[in-house]
């Protein structure tokens, strides 16, 4: 079911898991996520340590998804977060099913999530030791 980009906010909670994308595609567990915006369309923050495979990938493309679990404490978060993207394929070593994102260069788990918003990457900001992520919806939809 799609979601309006105007109300893909009211989907964000707290663990998400980004799609990105750069030699390889990857999932990212990430803890502090946020929305800060929903007109004209919806728009998350999210932080990321700089030498995160995640930070690299989303420099590179500009573009990434928040994927919602359905379970915050599953087997998709925590396996997607023991282990570095940059070191391992996490789709291959954790069997993880998936298929390309609508409108962006990433791959979404067939299983384990509720929801989907495909964002484009507005800005990067440095602050203390991390790197903030501001992006902007491009789709949001629900996943069966």
């Amino acid at each position: 079911m799609e979601i309006e980009l105007t109300e893909a906010y009211k989907a964000v909670k707290s663990p998400v898991i980004i799609a990105s994308k750069g030699k390889e595609y990857d999932l990212t567990p990430i803890g502090w996520v946020m929305p800060f915006d929903y007109e004209p369309v919806t728009k998350v923050v999210f932080s990321s340590a700089p030498d995160h495979q995640a930070d690299a990938n989303i420099r590179r493309s500009s573009e990434f998804a928040v994927l919602i679990p359905k379970d915050a404490n599953g087997d998709l978060v925590q396996n997607t977060g023991s282990v570095s993207g940059a070191a391992v394929d996490k789709f291959e070593k954790f069997a993880i099913k998936a298929k390309k994102a609508r409108n962006i260069d990433v791959m979404i788990p067939e299983n384990g999530i509720s929801a989907v918003i495909e964002c484009k990457l507005i800005k990067v900001q440095a602050e203390g030791s991390v790197d903030l992520f501001f992006g902007e919806s491009v789709a949001a939809y629900t996943v069966d």
